[in-house]
């Protein structure tokens, strides 16, 4: 072919087109397949979209082929369930918040739901703890603020938090909202550019809190009573409000998330909440579209009909379970709500709600759809909202005149199946730990009276490869894991008891059908017996708190790092063995100002570990 252009200059083309398209490309011919086979940067752009995979903090100072072959390592470890085992303390009085990098950060454990001062004497009130080195270091604030729920995130080095105003009768509709630095050169929190907004909400009462929920573009979602204020929290400024009125059929406040940069999603089940005996006639999933045309305001696109309401709950566990006809199933009603789960970032929308076969076995109903299939529906646009003060025909009712798609006709487009409840109702979330496109559990009972850590995981990555019709055998090697390069596993990584790795195939009928997707199990024997109060999973590392006994674990499924002297670069597993004692990075983040806490260090925030 006289007229190709250049090698290098066909491959900087081909990185600029979305995954999907490069994909169609490989398929044009051998040449354009050969070059997409061999370029590490576009095996790089194919292996973090199809696993949904960020660089790690400090991966920017590894070379392409060095993430390449990272990224390909701790995939296979996950698939493999084969991480190094470490444990490190942390006090019974903190409870695991966030881990970010090399930085885990504690929140104090409440007491009479009233932070205490700090026992240091100084008046100050402590938000949290950031644990670097094994050495704790406090982030206090002079004012009282409600710590039971406040969000903060590492990248951004920002916590938001609401002050306690101290007024009883106007603190739920009359909020002071706090902006500061996480990380400070001393324990005093410094404010961000912006000390804090104010926001005004008559449609908040009762006696739900406020929730508040970060997301990555520099947004802030406050959500009360099933009314959610979203703002830009570096400026200030109002950016939507969801509902776009005062609903009456908004009431239940079952969860809200972020779905999207404009996306958020909300779960309720109109009724009236004076009538306990009220059986749910309907169940939706909304999917909000934030309009910031005119700040303030939204549209609702998408309206998804869950089959949780009495009639279509009895329908849809008897078809999955096969039930005989005279088995019972009861919702167990308004003290075991549905739950919409919040934790991200959101690859995956997962819903699911509690009920009861034959009086006495609890079982839960979930649903499980990627954040991608929103795409796929037929977005029923409605008219764009006016402006605030401008009447609008649908003040007492969100969805009026917006028809609902029936759970029959977009089920295909998820993973929808029962099973016993196995942790307490407590937690927010059967999967008590979600990352990109998958889900991690852990059996609660065996964990609490014998140490044994049952873990699942349900992977929903093989949809991805079942639903581009190529041959992913030729298609840059994403057919056959190590062809890339062989991962070793190192002697110190641990094998799962009863490992186990199920396929389950997606059924594809007209609109009523499943996703599908892969389950994997297994089980480790860490004899510390306690409940597990935490599952946080970070795409690499899982920690797991048993506050009870004061322990941590860590599941590490990455590259472990070895630190040489200076100027060396840092290898990666199957070197050294690693210290038996935990420690952690000894670099101080110490900072005020708007730089990256985290900078370019990639080291483990435990290096080492006692137990396991």
């Amino acid at each position: 072919m006289p007229n190709r252009l250049p090698r290098h200059v066909m491959d900087r083309i081909l990185q600029l087109l979305e995954p999907l398209d490069i994909l169609r490309c490989a398929a044009v011919c051998r040449y354009w397949n050969d070059m997409i086979h061999k370029s590490v940067y576009i095996q790089l752009k194919l292996r973090q979209s199809l696993h949904q995979s960020q660089l790690y903090d400090g991966e920017r100072s590894f070379s392409p082929g060095e993430r390449l072959r990272r990224l390909i390592t701790r995939e296979t470890n996950l698939d493999l369930l084969r991480p190094r085992i470490k444990q490190f303390n942390l006090p019974v009085d903190q409870v695991l918040h966030t881990v970010a990098g090399k930085y885990v950060i504690t929140q104090p454990l409440e007491q009479m739901d009233r932070p205490d001062p700090s026992e240091d004497g100084d008046g100050k009130y402590t938000l949290c703890t950031i644990w670097l080195n094994n050495r704790p270091k406090k982030v206090k604030v002079s004012f009282k603020p409600f710590t039971d729920l406040f969000d903060l995130d590492v990248h951004q080095d920002v916590i938001i938090v609401q002050e306690d105003e101290g007024h009883a009768f106007d603190r739920k509709t009359n909020l002071r909202m706090r902006v500061l630095h996480l990380f400070n050169e001393s324990e005093d929190a410094t404010p961000r550019d912006i000390d804090g907004f104010r926001i005004q909400e008559e449609g908040w009462d009762g006696d739900e809190p406020h929730n508040i929920s970060l997301t990555v573009d520099g947004r802030v979602m406050i959500w009360c009573s099933g009314i959610v204020w979203i703002y830009d929290w570096k400026s200030g400024e109002r950016l939507g409000r969801l509902p776009p009125s005062s609903p009456g059929t908004w009431e239940s406040n079952l969860g809200m998330a972020w779905a999207g940069k404009n996306i958020v999603l909300g779960l309720d089940m109109p009724h009236d909440p004076t009538d306990e005996e009220m059986e749910h006639t309907e169940a939706y999933l909304a999917v909000f579209e934030v309009d910031t045309t005119y700040p303030g305001t939204s549209s609702l696109p998408l309206l998804l009909e869950l089959p949780f309401c009495t009639d279509l709950l009895d329908d849809t566990v008897r078809d999955i379970l096969d039930l005989p006809d005279d088995a019972t199933i009861i919702s167990r009603g308004q003290e075991h709500i549905p739950f919409l789960q919040r934790d991200g970032p959101f690859g995956l929308i997962l819903v699911a709600t509690e009920f009861i076969i034959n009086e006495d076995a609890v079982w839960r109903l979930i649903i499980v759809m990627p954040t991608s299939e929103l795409q796929k529906f037929q977005l029923q646009k409605e008219r764009k909202i006016p402006p605030p003060n401008v009447a609008w025909g649908n003040e007492w009712d969100p969805f009026a005149g917006l028809d609902c798609i029936p759970y029959s006709q977009w089920s295909g487009h998820a993973y929808t199946w029962a099973e016993p409840a196995r942790s307490p109702n407590y937690y927010q979330g059967f999967y008590e730990a979600q990352n990109s496109l998958r889900l991690y559990h852990h059996n609660y009972t065996l964990m609490e009276l014998h140490g044994l850590l049952h873990l699942t995981v349900l992977d929903f990555n093989q949809k991805r490869l079942r639903t581009i019709a190529c041959d992913f055998e030729t298609l840059g090697g994403l057919g056959r894991i190590g062809e890339i390069e062989t991962q070793a596993h190192a002697r110190d990584r641990r094998r799962p008891i009863r490992y186990k790795r199920d396929i389950i195939r997606p059924i594809e009928n007209d609109g009523d059908g499943n996703l599908g997707c892969a389950e994997i199990s297994g089980e480790f024997v860490l004899s510390q017996r306690g409940p597990v109060n935490v599952l946080v999973f970070d795409g690499e590392r899982l920690f797991l708190q048993q506050r009870s006994i004061g322990k941590c674990w860590i599941l590490d499924f990455g590259v472990r790092e070895i630190v040489g002297v200076a100027g060396e670069e840092p290898r990666t597993e199957g070197g050294e063995s690693e210290s038996s004692q935990s420690s952690l990075n000894e670099e101080d983040p110490s900072r005020a100002g708007g730089t990256n806490p985290l900078g370019d260090t990639e080291n483990d925030i435990i290096q080492g570990g006692g137990g396991g």
